[in-house]
Parts: C-alpha cells; sequence; structure tokens
C-alpha cells in the first residue's frame, strides 16, 4: 500500500509538471514579476505541410514553446538562483561579477580594456578619423547655431568601469592590440576648437575620494540617483554660464536611507534570480527647484544615451524648463507630445525653436558622437532637400556602376529579405551620412561655410513671432486639436510641422493679424 500511495503520489505530480505550465500559458492564473533583459518575441508558426516536412516548423513551434511556456519566469530565476548559489556563476553571459559583488557588464569590460573601439570600425586609424570627422561637424554646427542665439555643448558622462575600476574582473583574452579612448582623445581636440563641453567623467575622478556618498553602486550601471541629483546641480550652473540665462536651480533634500531602488540595481535585474545578492540600503534625496521668480524657462534639447534617464526620473525639468525633448541615441523621442520617432521630425525648426542643445553620451558611446544627428542637422541647415535627395542619387549610381560592390548589396538585401532598390538607397545614406567630407568641401574643415538652406530664415521669423507660438502652443497642449491636425498632415502628405504652420496661418488670416 505504501508503494502505491507512493507511485501515485509521483503520478499526480508528473502530471502536474506536464499540465500546469500548459495551463498557466493558456489562462494566466498567476502572475509573476517579468523577466529582464533584451528579448525577442518568437511568433508562434504556421502548421503547413512543406513546413512540417522539411522540419521547419518543429523547430519554431519548439522556439516557442521555450519562451512562452507557464512559469517560465519562474523556471528561469529558479535555474539563476541555484547556478548563482552555488557556483557564483551568472547565466546571463554579458553580466561579471567580481569577488566583492561588483557587477559589471561586457560594455565596461571591453571598454576597460580599450576594446570597445572595434565595435565602431575594424581598425583603431578608421575610427579616430570617423572621431576627428565627428569633432569637426560639432564645432559648425555649434557655431551656426551660436548666430541664432542657441547654445550648443557636450555632456561626457563618467562610466563606471572607469571610476571603479579597481573592482572590474580581469581578462586577458583579446587578441586585438589596445584601441583609442574616445573619452581621452575628445577633450583635448575640443579645447583646441573650442567646442562646448562639461566633463563629468574627470569630475567624478576627482570626486571619487572626496564624498561621503556612493558614486556608483555594486549593482548599478549608471551613477548612483544620489550622486546623479548632485550633479545636475552642476549641469544647471554650466548651462546658466553657457547662454547668459538665469535658470531654476534644483534644491535636495537631506540624504536618507531607503532600500535600493531599481535604477540602482539594473545590472543585478538582468541576472534575473530569486532574490538580491546582497541586502543593501542606499542614499536617496527629494530634488526641488529654487522660487526665484526671475528664473528663465527655456527649450531644451538632449540628444544622448541612457544616463539622462536617471535625471529624467529625478529632476522637475516640466518645471525647470518650457520644453526637454529627449532624443534616445538619435532614435526614439521622449518628453514631445507630437513625436515618437526623429524622423517624423522637422529638425531644421525644432533645432531653430531651442535655446539649449546638449548631446549626452557615455565613454562606451562616446566613440559615434555623430550617430548622424550632427550631419543630419548640417544637411539641414546648409542645403535645400534637392541638394541632399541628388547626392544619394548620384551615390546609388555609383553603386550600380561599381559592380562588385552593387553585387555585395544584391546578394545581402537578398539574404534578408530586403527589396534591393530599398538596400541600395540605405547604403547611399550610410555613406553619405557617416562621412559627409568625402562628399561635401563644406566638412573637410573646422570652420564655419556661409551656405544656408533658405527656409532657415522663414523659421526663425515664425518661431519668433510670440502670436505664431501661442496658438502653437495651443495646439500641442489641445490632444483632439493636435489629432485633428496629424489626420489633414497624412491626407495632404506632409509633416505636421507643415500643417501646424497651415493652421496658424488661417487662424492668424481668420484674425487678421
Amino acid at each position: 500500500m505504501k508503494h502505491k500511495a507512493l507511485y501515485i503520489t509521483l503520478f499526480v505530480l508528473t502530471v502536474m509538471l506536464l499540465v500546469f505550465p500548459a495551463v498557466q500559458q493558456h489562462a494566466q492564473l498567476f502572475e509573476f514579476k517579468p523577466l529582464h533583459g533584451v528579448s525577442e518575441t518568437v511568433a508562434r508558426p504556421e502548421l503547413t505541410a512543406k513546413s512540417f516536412m522539411s522540419g521547419a516548423y518543429q523547430k519554431q513551434e519548439d522556439q516557442y514553446l521555450s519562451e512562452n511556456i507557464g512559469f517560465r519566469e519562474l523556471f528561469v530565476r529558479c535555474y539563476n538562483q541555484l547556478t548563482w548559489s552555488l557556483f557564483r556563476k551568472s547565466q546571463n553571459k554579458t553580466i561579471y561579477v567580481s569577488n566583492d559583488n561588483w557587477i559589471f557588464n561586457d560594455f565596461m569590460i571591453k571598454h576597460h580594456n580599450h576594446q570597445f573601439v572595434y565595435d565602431y570600425g575594424s581598425s583603431n586609424e578608421e575610427v579616430v578619423k570617423k572621431m576627428e570627422a565627428s569633432a569637426v561637424m560639432l564645432y559648425q554646427l555649434q557655431e551656426v547655431l551660436k548666430d541664432y542665439g542657441i547654445s550648443l555643448f557636450v555632456c561626457l558622462t563618467p562610466g563606471k568601469d572607469l571610476v571603479m575600476e579597481e573592482y572590474i574582473p580581469e581578462r586577458h583574452d583579446y587578441e586585438r592590440p589596445p584601441g583609442v579612448f574616445a573619452i581621452e582623445y575628445f577633450p583635448p581636440i575640443f579645447d583646441s576648437l573650442g567646442i562646448n563641453y562639461l566633463n563629468l567623467s574627470d569630475y567624478y575622478l576627482q570626486m571619487k575620494d572626496n564624498v561621503s556618498y556612493p558614486l556608483y553602486l555594486k549593482s548599478s550601471f549608471h551613477w548612483s540617483t544620489l550622486s546623479a541629483c548632485y550633479t545636475a546641480d552642476t549641469l544647471v550652473r554650466y548651462m546658466e554660464a553657457l547662454s547668459g540665462l538665469n535658470l531654476h536651480n534644483p534644491t535636495f533634500s537631506e540624504p536618507y536611507l531607503a532600500e535600493t531602488r531599481v535604477p540602482d540595481a539594473d545590472l543585478e535585474e538582468v541576472m534575473n534570480l530569486l532574490w538580491p545578492i546582497e541586502t543593501s540600503m542606499n542614499y536617496y534625496t527629494n530634488v526641488g527647484i529654487d522660487d526665484d521668480t526671475t528664473a528663465v524657462k527655456p527649450k531644451w534639447l538632449i540628444v544622448g544615451d541612457s544616463y539622462f534617464w536617471e535625471w529624467q526620473y529625478n529632476l522637475p525639468f516640466d518645471k525647470m524648463f518650457d520644453s526637454h525633448h529627449y532624443w534616445y541615441y538619435n532614435s526614439t523621442i521622449f518628453n514631445d507630445p507630437m513625436h515618437n520617432k526623429v524622423g517624423e521630425v522637422d529638425i531644421l525648426r525644432e533645432l531653430l525653436s531651442t535655446d539649449i542643445v546638449m548631446l549626452i553620451y557615455s565613454p562606451c558611446n562616446l566613440y559615434d558622437l555623430n550617430r548622424q544627428f550632427l550631419t543630419n542637422a548640417l544637411f539641414n541647415l546648409y542645403f535645400e532637400n534637392g541638394v541632399i535627395d541628388k547626392k544619394i542619387e548620384k551615390i546609388k549610381q555609383d553603386i550600380r556602376n561599381t559592380p562588385d560592390w552593387y553585387a555585395s548589396i544584391e546578394q545581402k538585401a537578398l539574404a534578408n529579405g530586403q527589396d534591393v532598390d530599398a538596400a541600395l538607397e540605405d547604403n547611399a545614406k550610410y555613406m553619405l551620412y557617416g562621412t559627409p567630407g568625402n562628399y561635401f568641401d563644406e566638412f573637410k574643415q573646422a570652420q564655419k561655410p556661409t551656405c544656408r538652406n533658405s527656409h532657415v530664415a522663414r523659421i526663425l521669423n515664425e518661431v519668433s513671432d510670440p502670436q505664431r507660438e501661442m496658438y502653437r502652443t495651443q495646439i500641442i497642449n489641445n490632444q483632439e486639436w493636435l489629432n485633428s491636425i496629424k489626420g489633414k498632415a497624412q491626407a495632404a502628405n506632409i509633416s505636421l510641422e507643415e500643417a501646424i504652420e497651415r493652421d496658424i496661418d488661417w487662424l492668424l488670416k481668420e484674425k487678421g493679424q
């Protein structure tokens, strides 16, 4: 009887292990904390005779089930916790943990070992050439915008691998020689060209042994919340000195201890464990703004990487600035009710209607300071659209006239399921926006060209008209009105900005202005 009871128990447990995950997958009876990190959505494959006979269906179905099985979050965390507790091994292959439980990712390790340069080019010399071209374009953009009363600067943020380098796990398995450090390359170039920049990387190294609060936490990728908040005061004061504007300054409460929050544990989060490696407390502060009645609220454009997020989360920028549009990696837009993607924006109007432009990059991302933002900005300031379109067509024709080049693009396009003409367009744009100095003399030297897009003067007049700006603000803040104009823009196949200006023109005409 004892054996029979045991067999029944084992049978029931086996059935539960087989059935419950399927029930959870479809019914979602229990809610689990989502897994952290980058993952690709796997679509359920369609069953066809061809896919079944070839084995493709079975392979895709297996991938789908492994990514969507019920209790997957719990299973993954249990397994990760087991391997960590027994062997101090992270299942996330991008994570490295020191003996003191300082966590770093592969980006930091590669950067610390002077290897990150090879993510941006095949050789050290190639990347240095790109960085030099970026510095030239940055100087030109700074000087052009200065003519219109717009301040531009670069914010060089620190990096955990530089500030806390004594805790980095050593690696010696790199085959390539050490490459250039962008964070060391750019400051002398900026100084020689007179480019505005705030070097918070050096600032953190100087502060490291002279502050009573942590600049980085063991579990974080970015600067600690408290140090980021305090550094924002330095940022605002720098912006005041650069622009000549009196801005609202942040104020801080006394630091207080609290349980470490997710932004300060973002690296540990992607290890997907059941419980923290260390139970820790961290210092935080409540941020406000001063009551200076003479302070102004300028428009601020931010282009850069994820180091801005800590400021975004903790600083009351909506009370300090009229707007603070954040172009994340010059791709996705935040804090802008009108746009989600940079490709939707009239960059000429965006630049000319702002007061301060900040490029913010950490040492790992500084190698590609351009990210096509500088090129695109200068193209729009210098040339009419037709000039760029003709140059792209010329590059496409050059590709067609070069058999090996064309064949390479055609082969890659077919392998990726992409239209060959679309691939040609992409490659031509990549060449033009990546190396504009090869196609325009204006980009070859660190001097300000005199050529200007004819639309610059018109846009400057529009953005400086208080009546037009009043209507524009009303439109942006009225979602129903804005949606109506979006519909007009789609119907007329014009940009949203152009549609808004047409509505404003009609309003002014109706009022006889």
